[in-house]
């Protein structure tokens, strides 16, 4: 019969598991890395699990001398510690939501020729109009667009080497048709690169603008779920969560390693019978259902 016991192992183990993976959950939720192969939340994520292989085995060895009939019995001692159950229910709050913002991040060579034009200064510029190549055609307006004009035009680029002019098709203006030396439209060029193709609408995405958006509409619900998860929660029963039992812990590691395993694919940078995003998705879920486990079971 297996009888929890308790060493030094067993606790820098545990605390190691846990703050390697709190610390990848947050680094994950800060950008450190803005796009694949997202290194230090890997590297976090996978001491994480290594932590908890040895406080698994350090648990089994220190139920083995509790069963020692020469030792003294195993009692637990402590007083229960109230932050448990905020650190169980932010946690797999938090978690959910970095795992939902891994779907979100661009990958490696996107981010990497990202991170190139922004080194060439790569940004929306307004620049004249040298001549026109086209007839301005007329677009009308309707409900949820002004009219507009669009028109083939030579354009002054100020390259960082010197002024050049580039032809660009379609250009947009609006309201009135765009004259000769006197219209400046916004174009999208990389001032000390002149091999990068100027275009009209040139925002690339970029890790920061999602997280912006998260912060604002899913930041709230994030933290919501985690008072909820926290308020809801037994204090008894996640203090006896502390000491290792095979058929509580193990099926929740095995479905944290589940969803470990679901986010390879887009946070290391590769497909998966052609998918990276959508086993990243399935697994949003694997905190929440870790957790229900461990509520059902502890």
């Amino acid at each position: 019969m297996y009888t929890p016991g308790r060493s030094t192992a067993t606790t820098f183990t545990g605390w190691g598991m846990v703050l390697s993976a709190g610390a990848a959950v947050l680094v994950s939720l800060a950008g450190v890395s803005p796009h694949a192969p997202l290194i230090p939340a890997l590297a976090l994520a996978g001491l994480s699990v290594l932590c908890a292989a040895a406080w698994v085995v350090a648990s089994y060895r220190a139920a083995g001398r509790t069963r020692d009939p020469l030792a003294k019995p195993y009692r637990e001692t402590r007083r229960r510690n109230r932050a448990l159950r905020y650190v169980f229910g932010f946690g797999v709050s938090l978690s959910t939501a970095a795992a939902l913002m891994a779907v979100f991040t661009v990958g490696s060579e996107y981010g990497r020729e990202t991170e190139r034009l922004e080194r060439a200064g790569y940004d929306e510029y307004r620049v004249p109009v040298v001549r026109l190549v086209s007839k301005p055609e007329f677009h009308e307006g309707d409900d949820d667009a002004d009219p507009y004009y669009t028109t083939d035009l030579v354009l002054r680029i100020p390259y960082a080497s010197g002024p050049r002019e580039v032809t660009v098709r379609g250009m947009y203006t609006r309201e009135k048709p765009p004259v000769a030396g006197r219209t400046k439209v916004d174009a999208w060029f990389a001032p000390r690169d002149p091999e990068v193709p100027v275009v009209e609408n040139g925002l690339r995405d970029k890790w920061w603008l999602f997280s912006v958006v998260f912060a604002v509409w899913g930041g709230p619900w994030t933290l919501i779920a985690g008072g909820i998860l926290s308020g809801t929660t037994d204090a008894a029963g996640l203090h006896r969560l502390r000491r290792f039992e095979p058929g509580v812990h193990l099926p929740a590691l095995d479905i944290l390693l589940v969803g470990l395993a679901l986010l390879l694919p887009v946070t290391v940078g590769f497909e998966v019978a052609g998918y990276d995003r959508l086993p990243a998705l399935f697994a949003c879920l694997t905190p929440g259902l870790a957790f229900t486990w461990l509520a059902k079971r502890g």
